[in-house]
């Protein structure tokens, strides 16, 4: 007789990490969430330096138009690609949790979006086998990787707030002239 408690789950023999079924856990998830982002920035760049090239040359008006609305094709498509692998993440982190991937919703809603976010990062997965399937080990590279993406993240929250300290506060500032008469002996 078949009982969906004592049943054991079969894992697929490849777990393919762009698909939604499988674990991440949190070194895993920052890394091809990291990957991702390093992805889309280069597509990003490729996409506009390529629009530049046509825009800055001697090219026909009408082709210029029609090659501006391709590059507008090309960027919704990769902005719709780089939204549904950031979904597949998220799903595996929440099955790493234990957690249903229908909980990637609450990204809609605003203020429990930066919580859940936390949550998300912070939680530790479940140490054993749950409902979605075994433990997904880090590979090196993600391991790596992670850790690259963790410190640079620091690295600009830290200048975010240097750069919004220097600029709340006013005393800070010098005047053009109080500098020039501070630095030279003409005044």
């Amino acid at each position: 007789m078949f009982d969906p408690v004592t049943t054991a789950q079969v894992q697929p023999s490849s777990d393919h990490p762009l698909s939604p079924s499988g674990r991440f856990n949190r070194l895993s998830y920052i890394a091809w969430y990291g990957l991702l982002s390093l992805v889309c920035m280069g597509a990003f760049l490729g996409i506009f330096a390529f629009a530049g090239i046509f825009s800055l040359s001697n090219v026909d008006e009408t082709f210029f138009s029609t090659f501006s609305g391709m590059t507008i094709f090309a960027l919704i498509g990769l902005w719709l690609a780089a939204f549904y692998f950031q979904i597949v993440f998220l799903i595996r982190r929440l099955h790493d949790l234990n957690k249903t991937g229908w909980l990637c919703l609450l990204l809609l809603v605003p203020v429990l979006q930066f919580l859940f976010t936390l949550y998300v990062l912070l939680a530790p997965g479940t140490p054993r086998r749950n409902d979605y399937g075994d433990i997904r080990p880090s590979s090196a590279w993600e391991k790596i990787l992670a850790w690259i993406m963790i410190l640079f993240s620091l690295l600009m929250m830290f200048g975010m707030f240097v750069f919004a300290y220097y600029f709340a506060s006013p005393d800070l500032w010098d005047a053009p002239t109080q500098i020039i008469q501070n630095t030279t002996e003409y005044f």
